[in-house]
């Protein structure tokens, strides 16, 4: 599949079928996500890929506990939500990634720390690497016939997932990505035109 045809197309899924995704087809998708590019080529990122039942109803349990909590409102046995649809897909890939601290970061921390702190919560290199990676693995995935959904709505779970994963300082859950094959397509939202978002200087 083009390139363009696999940006044009790929769109979030949100119902998917009981089909098992096959390991040998994940690791594709993980090797397109690998060639993303990271800051200072760290290549940061991981991915831990749920598929067994029971670990993926943990995780929901876990989800809709904190959302009820936050928010007083349970959530509903059979019904998918923008915190738990990981759960209701054949697998959770969830992207576990680690901090990147560049040598302009370290001079910053030292000499500037109000400069350091802008540039950790506001640029963080570390963290659009990750995201670049993200993006190639649900490219790679459309590609192949697969749907997914990059979800942060999970993380209002975050300690509690991380904990469930074995994940450790100075790793973190940073993201889960439901993956399977579609159920259920709908018209994709139009894009602003390229002329309409670009500048020339």
């Amino acid at each position: 599949m083009d390139v363009f045809e696999a940006m044009k197309g790929r769109q979030s899924i949100r119902k998917f079928r009981k089909d098992a995704v096959p390991r040998e087809h994940i690791l594709r998708m993980v090797e397109a996500a690998s060639w993303a590019p990271t800051a200072g080529n760290a290549q940061n990122f991981r991915f831990i890929v749920v598929q067994e039942k029971e670990t993926l109803a943990r995780m929901r349990g876990i989800v809709d506990e904190i959302v009820a909590r936050v928010t007083g409102r349970e959530a509903g046995k059979d019904k998918a939500t923008s915190h738990n649809l990981f759960a209701f897909a054949p697998a959770a890939v969830c992207v576990v990634g680690a901090p990147y601290e560049s040598i302009t970061d370290k001079a910053l921390r030292e000499k500037d720390p109000a400069r350091h702190k802008i540039r950790r919560f506001q640029v963080n290199p570390g963290l659009q690497g990750i995201s670049a990676g993200i993006a190639q693995f649900l490219l790679a995935a459309y590609a192949m016939g697969y749907g997914t959904c990059w979800m942060t709505g999970s993380l209002i779970a975050k300690p509690e997932l991380e904990s469930a994963l074995s994940v450790r300082h100075p790793e973190e859950l940073l993201a889960i990505i439901a993956l399977g094959k579609p159920d259920d397509t709908h018209p994709k939202p139009p894009r602003k035109p390229a002329e309409e978002i670009t500048a020339f200087r």
